[in-house]
């Protein structure tokens, strides 16, 4: 972002079934709001007057624009720099009908994962890798799959009854991966809080506001899986510990490290979940250890609507003093636009050092 984009007017394009909203509808458009999780489906909302105040009769209540199914692609920022903030699907429509207020129509959506949430399945996958499983159910499910290889071929894993959703989150959190989707890609990865950051924000300059929280109550120093072989006869464990936090993320001391000097060893042991193999276990073991450590730190923050402050992507805050300035995996958006509030954005972000 340059500095130099502050200073543009807000711009918001809508475009359904690949057409830009006519401009009827535009001009009754009061506000669009785009929310993005990186652990939940992503959802839009788009509110409009759907009254004709001349002829005193509904309008787009009825309009198949907003026929259920339609896909939405909704582009925030500003004149010269529009980016697409999500493409996702009709899901739902919600009439608001009061005497004290000209009738409004709420068009919600969520991004292609909501695919996933439908109806349970019952269905077992035999030497296979998890990050396999998530490629074939996304090609079931009419979206291109980008995986991590999760290197762990598996001789048997069921899904009992559950939607492909549940499933794949389940799969996807024992080895401390996460399910995303940019457009109609389905990512199935690691957190990717070691990769460069998008851009950087600065205290009394470009943000708002900015609430972090150090907490030391999660941390510990180092997780064990614990299960059991049938092949082999035998119990298997899995550790991972302090060194294995996945980086500082720019930091100096990790949360593992920090809480180790002021309270000493802390250790977990997962015993609840089936394990057939020491690389399943070891597997497990650095995922969910990694899992930990990056909620060390975590808060929330809001300025001036950007586009580039997505869900999954690391940014730089800056003025915070030593502990707290640095990198920040962001786990949750919220990109909000109106005619009289103009463009917002707002976040939730993790860390796993200072």
């Amino acid at each position: 972002m340059t500095n130099g984009v502050a200073l543009l007017n807000p711009y918001l394009k809508v475009l359904v079934q690949n057409q830009l909203l006519n401009v009827e509808i535009e001009a009754d458009l009061i506000s669009v709001l785009v929310s993005e999780d990186v652990a939940v489906p992503g959802m839009f909302e788009l509110r409009l007057v759907t009254w004709d105040l001349v002829k005193q009769e509904m309008t787009w209540v009825d309009d198949k624009v907003f026929d259920i199914g339609n896909e939405v692609e909704i582009q925030m920022g500003y004149e010269q720099e529009l980016k697409t903030i999500m493409v996702g699907e009709i899901t739902g429509l919600e009439p608001e009908y009061t005497q004290e207020t000209t009738p409004v129509l709420v068009v919600r959506g969520h991004d292609l994962r909501h695919r996933l949430l439908r109806g349970t399945q019952t269905k077992s996958f035999l030497k296979v890798k998890d990050s396999e499983i998530a490629s074939q159910i996304a090609r079931t499910r009419g979206l291109t799959a980008k995986v991590t290889d999760s290197q762990v071929k598996l001789d048997y894993i069921l899904q009992h009854n559950q939607t492909d959703w549940e499933f794949l989150n389940q799969r996807a959190k024992r080895i401390g991966y996460e399910v995303a989707v940019e457009g109609k890609t389905l990512y199935f990865r690691p957190h990717a809080n070691t990769q460069d950051k998008v851009l950087t924000l600065t205290y009394s300059e470009n943000i708002q506001e900015f609430l972090p929280r150090l907490s030391t109550l999660s941390q510990v120093q180092e997780l064990t899986v614990k299960g059991w072989s049938p092949q082999q006869k035998k119990e298997v464990l899995g550790k991972a510990g302090i060194g294995k936090e996945g980086g500082t993320m720019g930091g100096k001391v990790s949360g593992t490290k920090a809480v180790k000097k002021a309270f000493g060893n802390a250790n977990q042991t997962i015993v609840n979940q089936p394990i057939s193999s020491q690389a399943e276990a070891d597997r497990m073991a650095l995922g969910q250890f990694q899992e930990i450590a990056i909620a060390y730190i975590t808060g929330e923050g809001s300025c001036q609507g950007n586009p580039h402050i997505r869900a999954g992507q690391v940014i730089e805050v800056l003025g915070l003093g030593k502990r707290f300035s640095g990198l920040y995996y962001i786990m949750t958006t919220e990109h909000y636009y109106s005619r009289e509030q103009g463009y917002q954005t707002s976040f939730t972000v993790r860390r796993n050092a200072t």
